[in-house]
C-alpha cells in the first residue's frame, strides 16, 4: 500500500464518529465533495469499503470498525509527539502555505520570506498563485492555510482580516492620450478595447454593474486569467484593462505603462487575509498572519499597494 495521507485518515475517522458525511464535514470545516473524495481516495489504498450508504447517514463496516481505534491511538501519539517536540524548540516552526493573488504575490512575497528567515527560521513557507475563487477553493480543500484576497465588498466578510483599501486604475500603454490625467470616469472608458478577466472572477459583475450606472458598454476585446499575459497585452497591444496599484506599480515606476485612477463611478478593492478555521490554533501559521499585516501596514501599503493620489 502507498503512503497514506494524513487527511484521509482525519477524514475517515471524523465520518465515522458523526456517522454521516455531511455532518463529519460541517465539524471539521471542509466541504462535503471534498470529504467523499478523501474518504474514497482512503478506500482504494486499503482496498475495501469503510462504510455502507444508508438513507440515514453510513454505517461502517467490521474493517472499519477494526481500523478505527487503532488510529484514533496512532494519531493521538503524532500530535503529543509534535507538540513536545514544538514545546522543545524556543519558536514556532512548520510549514505554512500561503495563497496569494498574482496581483500581491510581488513583492510580498519576497518581503515576507526575507523576514520570517531573519525572525523565524524554523518556519518554512510554500506559496500558491492563484485568483481569489480558486483560493477559497485551496481553503475549503486544506490545501491552503492562509489567503490573500480580493473583495469589492464596503467591508471583510465575516472572519477575514482587512489589509487595506486600494482604488482601481485604469491602465493601458504607456503613451496614451487617455490616461494623461490623473483620473479617468467610467463614461471616458466607453471607446476603449479592454482586455480584462473572464467570469467568475469579482471584477467582472462590478465592472457590469457600473456599466449600467453610467450608461454604457464596454468593450471588450479580449478576456484573459492570467495578470502576465493582461499586462502584456496592455504594454503591447494597445489594449486596456482594470487593476490596482499594487498590480502594476513596477511597470508604472519603470514607463512600460501608465493608469488614471478609476471614478465616476470609482471601484474601490480591500485586499483581506482569509484564515483556515481549523489550523486557527497553529503557532507558525499566527506568526506568518501577523508578519504579513506587520509588512503590509509599514512598507507596501502607503507606495506599493495604494498610488498616492493626483500621480
Amino acid at each position: 500500500m502507498s503512503a497514506v495521507n494524513l487527511r484521509h485518515l482525519e477524514a475517515f475517522l471524523a465520518i465515522i464518529e458523526a456517522r454521516s458525511i455531511s455532518r463529519a464535514a460541517v465539524q471539521i470545516g471542509v466541504a462535503q465533495s471534498v470529504l467523499s473524495r478523501q474518504l474514497s481516495a482512503f478506500e482504494r489504498e486499503l482496498g475495501c469499503p469503510l462504510f455502507r450508504r444508508t438513507g440515514r447517514g453510513v454505517v461502517a463496516t467490521e474493517a472499519a470498525l477494526r481500523l478505527a481505534p487503532r488510529l484514533r491511538r496512532s494519531l493521538e501519539d503524532m500530535r503529543e509527539a509534535t507538540l513536545a517536540a514544538a514545546q522543545d524548540g524556543a519558536q514556532p516552526s512548520g510549514d505554512v502555505r500561503i495563497g496569494m493573488m498574482p496581483a500581491v504575490a510581488r513583492p510580498l512575497a519576497s518581503a515576507l520570506v526575507r523576514r520570517i528567515a531573519r525572525t523565524h527560521p524554523r518556519i518554512r513557507l510554500h506559496f500558491l498563485e492563484a485568483f481569489t475563487g480558486h483560493l477559497h477553493d485551496g481553503l475549503l480543500a486544506g490545501s491552503v492555510d492562509l489567503a490573500i484576497v480580493n473583495r469589492y465588498a464596503s467591508r471583510a466578510s465575516h472572519g477575514e482580516i482587512s489589509l487595506g483599501r486600494v482604488d482601481s486604475l485604469v491602465v493601458g500603454p504607456a503613451d496614451s492620450p487617455h490616461l494623461r490625467r490623473p483620473d479617468i470616469s467610467f463614461r471616458e472608458m466607453s471607446d476603449l478595447p479592454f482586455v480584462l478577466p473572464s467570469r467568475p472572477n469579482g471584477l467582472r459583475p462590478i465592472l457590469e454593474q457600473a456599466e449600467r450606472q453610467a450608461g454604457i458598454s464596454l468593450r471588450i476585446a479580449v478576456e484573459s486569467d492570467s495578470l502576465s499575459v493582461i499586462k502584456e497585452l496592455a504594454r503591447r497591444a494597445g489594449l486596456y484593462t482594470v487593476l490596482s496599484h499594487h498590480a502594476v506599480w513596477e511597470e508604472l515606476a519603470s514607463g512600460q505603462l501608465s493608469a488614471a485612477r478609476l471614478i465616476k463611478p470609482g471601484i474601490e478593492r480591500s485586499i483581506s487575509m482569509v484564515v483556515t478555521g481549523n489550523e486557527r490554533n497553529s503557532p507558525a501559521i499566527r506568526v506568518v498572519a501577523r508578519e504579513i499585516r506587520r509588512l503590509v501596514t509599514t512598507e507596501l501599503l502607503p507606495g506599493v499597494w495604494a498610488r498616492p493620489r493626483g500621480l
